[in-house]
C-alpha cells in the first residue's frame, strides 16, 4: 500500500489533476471478471481465487483496462470500504459469499479521498 497526499487551497485543481492522471496512466492487464483487478502474472497482486486457479493450471483470460479510480464517500461505512458478507446470496442460495468493498475495487489503482480532514 502506498499513497500520495495532495494539499492545496480550495479551487487549485487538486481533484481535476487526480482525475486527469487516470487518463495519463498506462492501462493495466487484469484477469477478466476478477473483482480485485488481479494481475495475471504477479502473484503478490492476485486474489486468492486467481492464485488458486493459476495453481490448478487454469487458463486466465486477460483484459487491459484503465487504472481504476474509486471515490471514497465521506459517510462510507466500514463494510462499504472493506467488504461484507453477501446476505442476498446467503439467504437465497444458502452459500457463504464475500462482497468486496471499495478497497477491492481500487486495488492496483487509486482510492481518492477528498476532504481528508472530515473523515472520522
Amino acid at each position: 500500500v502506498g499513497g500520495v497526499m495532495i494539499m492545496g487551497d480550495r479551487g487549485t485543481g487538486k481533484t481535476t489533476t487526480i482525475r486527469a492522471l487516470v487518463d495519463l496512466l498506462p492501462e493495466i492487464d487484469c484477469v477478466e471478471n476478477d473483482l480485485y483487478n488481479s494481475s495475471p502474472t504477479q502473484s503478490d497482486v492476485m486474489s486468492d481465487e486467481v492464485r488458486e486457479r493459476r495453481a490448478n493450471n487454469e487458463e486466465l483470460p486477460v483484459v487491459s483496462k484503465k487504472v481504476p479510480m474509486v471515490d471514497l464517500p465521506l459517510g462510507a461505512t466500514e463494510d462499504r470500504v472493506c467488504g461484507t458478507i453477501d446476505i442476498e446470496k446467503a439467504l437465497t442460495q444458502g452459500q457463504k459469499a464475500f462482497e468486496p468493498g471499495l478497497l477491492a475495487k481500487a486495488n492496483r489503482g487509486i482510492l481518492y479521498v477528498d476532504e481528508v480532514n472530515l473523515l472520522d
